[in-house]
């Protein structure tokens, strides 16, 4: 019995001791990193707003500061990856080695506009509010494009991106073709110029053709037009229409020929310069740029005898005697 008491204490003497060693090594580390830490110089923390991720980090790297990004937040006052929010604050006095963390702006909410244009007004208000829109203001107007009830415009722009706090689509909505007496402008895309200017002189209008040399699109096909469809002709006079190129070549009179010529097939579109040249001299008969595959009929008056040249990108890739 008296062995088993001494045992007890035995045991319990060893606990204490281990117990005080343990708290004498704490002591003893806790005292070490505090004299560590306290050794480390004091500097102040530097203002962060307003700088890049990267300027940061420059920033604190000279003061042997460390840095952690705390998070991200949509800020539509501040472009997307700048710091906005930082801990500890610029100014305060800490200890080197010490972890600065920010926030980062990720700029405005951004959101798309759905395109309605041509949708019945109940499926474009569906679209709209799905897409996390209001619906602002609604305006009617006469229109030979759209039916009734469809919508004939919209603001802001189909595909648009805009701030989710913006979020609001105005539309216009179509009442129809107009009653007699209005007149509004049809659309010409892929008609003719003779077609054009058909429709034009009923109502006493001059017709201008322009044409882009960079358009892709079939040779004499409309392809833009001023005003645009829909527009009141009220007070207009003059209709614009552009076409391709080829439409301004001269026509082919009787005795002329056609030249044909195909874009090779592969690679990217290619810039063509055509030219014929004959004993009158040298006429540009095609200039624009075409898709690979894309073939050509053009026109060509030549006197006595006559070559036709293809330049490529600048480049002559073919000539070809016209007889």
């Amino acid at each position: 019995m008296t062995l088993t008491i001494q045992l007890k204490k035995s045991y319990i003497q060893w606990a204490i001791l281990a117990l005080l060693g343990l708290v004498f090594f704490y002591l003893l580390f806790d005292w070490g990193m505090g004299a560590v830490i306290h050794s480390r110089k004091t500097v102040l923390v530097p203002d962060l707003n307003g700088k890049t991720l990267t300027d940061a980090v420059t920033a604190l790297s000279a003061l042997n500061l460390g840095i952690k990004k705390e998070g991200e937040t949509f800020d539509q006052n501040v472009p997307a990856g700048i710091v906005v929010r930082q801990n500890p604050l610029a100014g305060m006095a800490v200890r080197e080695s010490k972890i600065v963390r920010v926030t980062i702006s990720q700029g405005g909410r951004m959101v798309t506009v759905p395109t309605v244009i041509g949708q019945p007004m109940r499926s474009a208000e569906i679209a709209i509010r799905s897409a996390g829109f209001s619906l602002g203001e609604k305006a009617v107007r006469y229109s030979i494009i759209f039916p009734k009830d469809y919508v004939v415009s919209q603001d802001p722009a189909g595909a648009s991106p805009v701030d989710k706090d913006d979020a609001m689509v105005n539309l216009v909505i179509s009442q129809g073709p107009p009653p007699n007496g209005v007149c509004l402008a049809p659309s010409f895309t892929g008609k003719t110029v003779p077609e054009a200017t058909q429709w034009a002189q009923q109502y006493g209008l001059q017709v201008t053709v322009r044409d882009d040399p960079g358009h892709l699109g079939p040779p004499g096909v409309i392809y833009r037009q001023d005003p645009v469809p829909d527009a009141d002709c009220a007070g207009l006079k003059e209709l614009i229409v552009y076409a391709s190129a080829a439409i301004l070549s001269p026509p082919a009179t009787a005795g002329g020929k056609i030249f044909y010529y195909e874009v090779p097939q592969g690679g990217e579109n290619r810039s063509l310069r055509i030219v014929l040249r004959d004993e009158a001299g040298e006429i540009e008969i095609f200039s624009g740029v075409k898709e690979p595959g894309t073939k050509l009929s053009l026109p060509v008056n030549p006197r006595g005898n006559a070559k036709v040249r293809v330049l490529m990108d600048n480049i002559l890739v073919e000539e070809q005697e016209i007889k």
